[in-house]
């Protein structure tokens, strides 16, 4: 299957007869290819059936349905391929320009968690896969962990959480949670058993910096759209601003900068987690972060080394 937003072109030539190959990009809304703030998001690829957010993909497939015309030559000494793998032919930097030209045509990607024995399809926008397969198992050990760190009140509240996760709730949910206790009762314990759970679709984020009124990248952590934020010794100690907070938690659309890039919009998926020794401190009673916020104490118990 070839790509739909590129016309591989084999030119004759009439005077010397050699033959020039070359790739041709179309002016198109591609199913294949995503551009997001006029910049590449990602490409198709038809062989995993997973969509790829590198942008070095790109010469890799391009380049491939050359070699597949290339082939069809069968004297092949009075041909030239213009490759995007080389600098010098110019097409890479073609293909640069041609991304710049274009409308933002995109569609988030990994809106889900994806297991390792999911069945996916292209119009399911999937990059990647959790290292393991979902599926009944023993948790003896997560439970003895679990049971002696936190309360059962506790506990659940933790487990609502991931569970939303999994389910695809969490998008819609408006709350984020917050471990608060001394140092050492297991917060990061359990902060780095969430980690393992969501490897890949977890971004680690700063909590001052979004409650920062003067911070325009605070939101840059959250560029790959994660459905996990965590921070595992975070301050909200004092909120000069809640305007980002909330809406990052409300899963409303927000104006994103990154730095050397062109700003765009995007609502974020990302369930908060956070650890911290300091009380969150919330100074403004009609603030929205009151009925968005999730304690978690720990029980102060641990186990022995």
């Amino acid at each position: 299957m070839s790509l739909d937003f590129v016309e591989v072109i084999a030119q004759k030539n009439k005077k010397s007869g050699a033959t020039v190959i070359y790739p041709d990009f179309m002016v198109c809304e591609s199913t294949d290819l995503m551009v997001r703030g006029h910049d590449f998001y990602a490409i198709w690829n038809e062989d995993t059936h997973l969509w790829i957010k590198e942008e070095k993909m790109v010469k890799t497939l391009v380049d491939k349905e050359l070699s597949a015309l290339l082939r069809t030559f069968p004297d092949q000494e009075g041909v030239t391929v213009q490759w995007l793998k080389k600098y010098s032919t110019g097409k890479w930097s073609e293909f640069q320009a041609y991304v710049k030209s274009l409308p933002d045509f995109y569609h988030e990607l990994d809106e889900n968690v994806t297991f390792q024995n999911t069945e996916v399809k292209k119009e399911d926008y999937v990059s990647k896969r959790l290292p393991y397969a979902i599926k009944e198992g023993d948790i003896e050990n997560y439970n003895k962990i679990i049971s002696t760190l936190y309360s059962p009140e506790n506990r659940q509240k933790i487990e609502w959480a991931i569970g939303s996760i999994v389910k695809g709730d969490s998008k819609k949910i408006q709350k984020f949670l917050v471990l608060y206790g001394e140092a050492g009762t297991g917060k990061s314990t359990i902060l780095n058993i969430i980690q393992k759970l969501f490897e890949g679709y977890y971004a680690v984020f700063d909590a001052k910096a979004l409650a920062s009124a003067n911070n325009v990248f605070a939101l840059e952590a959250f560029k790959t759209n994660p459905l996990v934020a965590i921070q595992h010794d975070g301050d909200l100690s004092r909120i000069e601003d809640n305007t980002k907070l909330n809406s990052l938690v409300s899963h409303e659309y927000m104006l994103v900068n990154e730095k050397f890039k062109t700003s765009y919009q995007s609502k974020f998926n990302a369930f908060l987690f956070m650890g911290t020794n300091k009380p969150v401190k919330i100074t403004d009673a009609r603030s929205g972060i009151l009925r968005r916020l999730i304690d978690v104490m720990p029980s102060g118990n641990t186990l022995p080394v």
